[in-house]
């Protein structure tokens, strides 16, 4: 059977529903209403959930264009020694910018955001085995507790709100690439 095209307006519709989400949920979280990302883009209610079954799905839509990202950059690292803590410095500098990525990535989750944080794992995996081969990276460091990493940070800014100053976040870089990696942390 073949599958119905896509209206022209359903498909603009979705896109600026995906364009508020990204806004306002880069803004005040992932627990934003619904209600106010519908209004956000322009539509109603009943036209984003035509588009996204629930938050779960508009979520992982949102972070899906991160990902990619991602998965793109840690393609580009492959032949590069240090490819992991490249990765690892890049994704901080996402999450400085989309605290909420981190946590939605790294939490167990059904559906989309499981596909996506399974997705971050397997970008972060082959670059995990150089570092390991070349003692790059602690023995026994997964891709798994780099990922965990991701919101220790966002926690410690959090926490010691001195540390969203450039010195703060300089300092939380370097204490987590100094429980992962064995090389010296970049000074940033």
């Amino acid at each position: 059977m073949a599958e119905t095209p896509v209206r022209r307006d359903a498909a603009r519709n979705r896109a600026r529903l995906l364009v508020a989400a990204r806004h306002i949920v880069a803004e005040r979280g992932p627990e934003v209403p619904l209600d106010e990302i519908a209004r956000e883009a322009g539509v109603s209610r009943t036209t984003l959930h035509r588009h996204f079954a629930d938050r779960e799905a508009l979520v992982a839509a949102v972070l899906q264009g991160n990902v990619e990202e991602i998965e793109a950059r840690a393609r580009d690292l492959r032949e590069r020694g240090d490819g992991a803590t490249e990765l690892f410095g890049h994704v901080l500098d996402v999450q400085v910018g989309t605290p909420w990525l981190a946590q939605m990535v790294a939490q167990e989750r059904s559906g989309g955001l499981a596909e996506l944080s399974d997705r971050t794992k397997a970008a972060f995996e082959p670059l995990m085995a150089q570092a390991r081969a070349a003692g790059t990276v602690h023995p026994g460091v997964t891709a798994d507790d780099v990922l965990l990493a991701l919101p220790m940070m966002m926690a410690a800014l959090a926490v010691d709100r001195r540390a969203t100053d450039p010195e703060g976040l300089s300092r939380a870089r370097r204490i987590l690439h100094r429980g992962l990696f064995t090389t010296p942390p970049e000074s940033r």
